[in-house]
């Protein structure tokens, strides 16, 4: 099983789902009103590098890095990319995806990235691995691809160093989530950002897609909330 759908998982699956995916999950189970989807997991991720060869390549970049020297994390990040995006998707793996996807009755979903190592307490990766929205069937295989190089961005690479990360396994899980054609969209922050004040909730919205929000297109609209 390369997949699992938002039912099947929870917030103690980040190990396979990441941090995306778990908490998509244990909102379905909770009973909040998810878009339909599912998540191509770490593992199916880790077999598609096994199947060609390429841990042991992608290692041997990592190993040429120096993060005094930003050259260095740029041609590691292009060379890595370029081995994941040239390498063909084995075909288990590729029908059971196509297969879900037909299941979901969609003509377009967003193709999100979702790190096993996504908002820790000390580690925020959340922002920082991409996403694909409005991908239709054409190109849903070569955007999980490329979910799957982003772990491998100059930016995900220097951070990994930077917080002595590179010695840890980092995976990669896939969400496949049904569009929809939001009128608004929001942010919401359960503790302030900035104060740490535990009794407000901060609300960003805008008109939209969220994305416009996350990818700092817009400036929203920003609203305080006391819990008490």
């Amino acid at each position: 099983m390369f997949t699992k759908s938002f039912e099947q998982l929870s917030k103690k699956d980040t190990h396979i789902a990441g941090g995306k995916g778990a908490s998509l999950g244990e909102m379905t189970q909770a009973g909040i009103p998810v878009p339909d989807g599912f998540v191509i997991l770490t593992k199916t991720f880790e077999e598609f590098l096994e199947k060609n060869n390429l841990t042991s390549k992608i290692q041997k970049e990592l190993k040429k890095v120096n993060v005094k020297k930003l050259q260095s994390v740029e041609k590691a990040s292009k060379n890595i990319r370029s081995l994941i995006l040239k390498a063909k998707i084995p075909e288990a793996i590729k029908k059971e995806i196509e297969k879900e996807f037909k299941k979901l009755n969609a003509k377009f979903v967003a193709v999100r990235s979702s790190a096993t190592a996504e908002d820790g307490q000390e580690n925020a990766w959340a922002g920082q691995l991409d996403s694909f929205l409005n991908t239709t069937e054409k190109d849903l295989l070569k955007n999980v691809k490329k979910c799957w190089a982003s772990l491998f961005t100059s930016r995900a690479i220097f951070y990994r160093f930077e917080k002595k990360l590179n010695k840890d396994k980092i995976s990669v899980a896939v969400v496949i989530q049904k569009m929809i054609n939001s009128e608004k969209s929001g942010i919401a922050f359960s503790v302030h950002p900035v104060t740490e004040d535990r009794n407000q909730i901060i609300i960003e919205a805008g008109f939209g897609l969220g994305e416009s929000i996350v990818s700092g297109q817009i400036t929203p609209d920003s609203y305080v909330v006391g819990k008490k």
